[in-house]
């Protein structure tokens, strides 16, 4: 727009300038054309009255017929005082001419241009000339004494006027031909300042996409769940790195794919095409590394300005953890209800269990010691015996004893359980590898009861799956904000399909076990 309006400066100040210099070339044109005619009209006149002795008719028949030249307008012929003498427009002779000025002494001629009426301009030249008048008498003005050639010796003036609509029309063409530039300049500044315009909201609106791009992207990459987009057809258009993470894919690998080929096990088919605008299932996705994982899967239809359904939105959330808290708040309701039955059945069963242990050390009295009656009665009572353990364990798992949480030294407490089962340890022969880190006291905070016992279950049940020899194996690791205890044996293991179940109270594999040793252990943790 400066460019334009500079440019638009600059041809004004050269069209003013070949506006001037023109009007100057053309009144010398001008004064050089009057001259000649003025300097032939004398020349002519003077011949005439020196020669054929010309009148007044002849004088007024040269003017008449040099006004019929091009651009010629009139002829006048004054005395000193602006008197016509003669001229071609009609004016009475003797008429003073109004406004009538005589060449400055220094000079012989006086250019001047006159409006006219009609309002166009009139070149005239006054220029100073010797009577070419060959009669005493012109209209009843008398004339000066005559010189011995016949000439007036008093001063003469010629006014000669020239039209200048030529020149006036070529002004104009000039003023035209500017004022076309100056518009085409103004258009072209125009059209570059709404082109410029145009540019600067382009890049606005560019720069305003990229930074609403850029959020939207950042936006979607921070959400907490898996983010998939598709096409009408099902082709992926955005996968979002938490989508990627769940699923164990790549997501510069996946766009541009179908989501039924990406993934191919997830029961997707019937939730791509909605039949409202929202709709939620769970699902469980096969990952490629053979994983399932339970997802709840949302699909939201995405709509144009006209309502017309543009593409789907798939929002993933991995559903593990809720589904393993739906597990523990089940296997907590289980386990209330089996502590609530055992309870009550072992209230139930210890008071007929004594009467039976009783009549059977009456029984065992009366018979002869090492008789069959004698051990029938024996075996009894320890079978009694074997059932009260058991009760006492039902009592043990479902009574919720307080817990009295204290800060403990774990090195002393690992060592008083080791104690308890040094027996057992030597008596199958097996190796004990202790290993602790660190030689400061390690304290932790837990019940001291609850803990040995929880550890002495644990130790059991690793020489009971160790038969002849073996190693038992019980790291401490302190890991600063928190302390590992690991117990492991090389005994005969757990079959994977069992694990699920070895919390489960009366799940056992042993020989004569009560299935009680683990759930216990768990409730005992559970409960610190």
């Amino acid at each position: 727009m400066a460019a334009s309006f500079l440019l638009l400066v600059i041809l004004g100040s050269i069209t003013y300038l070949n506006y001037n210099r023109e009007g100057e070339l053309m009144k010398q044109h001008y004064l050089h054309e009057a001259l000649t005619l003025s300097s032939t009209l004398e020349s002519s006149a003077r011949i005439g009255v020196a020669d054929f002795q010309w009148g007044e008719e002849e004088v007024q028949k040269l003017l008449r017929e040099s006004v019929k030249g091009p651009n010629i307008e009139y002829i006048i012929v004054v005395d000193g005082t602006g008197k016509v003498l003669t001229n071609t427009r009609g004016i009475p002779s003797g008429e003073v001419i109004k406004g009538f000025r005589i060449p400055t002494p220094d000079g012989s001629i006086l250019t001047e241009v006159i409006e006219e009426p009609d309002g166009s301009d009139i070149f005239q030249l006054t220029k100073k000339c010797q009577a070419f008048l060959g009669v005493n008498q012109i209209s009843g003005i008398g004339l000066p004494e005559q010189n011995d050639s016949g000439l007036s010796s008093s001063n003469h003036y010629i006014l000669l006027g020239l039209n200048m609509a030529e020149f006036e029309e070529a002004r104009r063409e000039d003023v035209r031909r500017a004022l076309i530039s100056a518009g085409i300049l103004l258009i072209l500044g125009s059209g570059t300042f709404y082109f410029l315009l145009l540019m600067q909201n382009y890049a606005s609106v560019s720069n305003t996409l990229k930074h609403m791009e850029t959020y939207t992207q950042n936006v979607v990459e921070s959400m907490p769940n898996g983010l998939i987009s598709l096409d009408t057809q099902g082709y992926i258009e955005t996968f979002n790195h938490n989508a990627a993470a769940l699923l164990g894919l790549q997501a510069q690998n996946v766009r541009g794919k179908l989501i039924t080929e990406v993934l191919p096990k997830c029961n997707l088919p019937q939730i791509l095409n909605p039949q409202t605008d929202i709709m939620e299932e769970q699902v469980e996705c096969h990952r490629n590394d053979g994983r399932i994982i339970p997802v709840s899967l949302t699909a939201s239809r995405l709509k144009g300005e006209d309502g017309e359904v543009i593409g789907t939105v798939l929002i993933l959330r991995d559903l593990r953890q809720i589904k393993a808290l739906e597990k523990k708040v089940e296997r907590s309701e289980r386990l209330a209800s089996l502590e609530r039955m055992a309870a009550g059945i072992a209230h139930e069963i210890r008071n007929p269990l004594s009467s039976i242990k009783g009549f059977a050390q009456y029984f065992r009295n009366k018979f002869h010691p090492q008789s069959p009656d004698w051990n029938y009665a024996t075996l009894m009572a320890k079978e009694v015996d074997r059932l009260n353990r058991v009760i006492q364990e039902l009592l043990n798992f479902s009574r919720s004893r307080e817990v009295n949480i204290q800060t403990v030294e774990l090195r002393p407490l690992v060592q008083h359980t080791i104690k308890l089962i040094e027996s057992d340890v030597r008596d199958k022969n097996i190796r004990l590898n202790i290993r602790v880190d660190g030689g400061e006291p390690i304290y932790i905070l837990a019940d001291s009861d609850l803990l040995t016992q929880a550890l002495l279950n644990l130790f059991i049940n690793a020489l009971e799956a160790m038969d002849e020899g073996g190693e038992l194996s019980i790291i401490v690791d302190d890991r600063g904000n928190r302390v590992v205890i690991n117990i492991q044996d090389t005994g005969s293991g757990i079959a994977p399909e069992q694990l699920p179940k070895i919390f489960d109270p009366f799940f056992t594999t042993k020989q004569g076990g009560t299935g009680l040793g683990l759930a216990i252990t768990y409730r005992q943790i559970e409960q610190m």
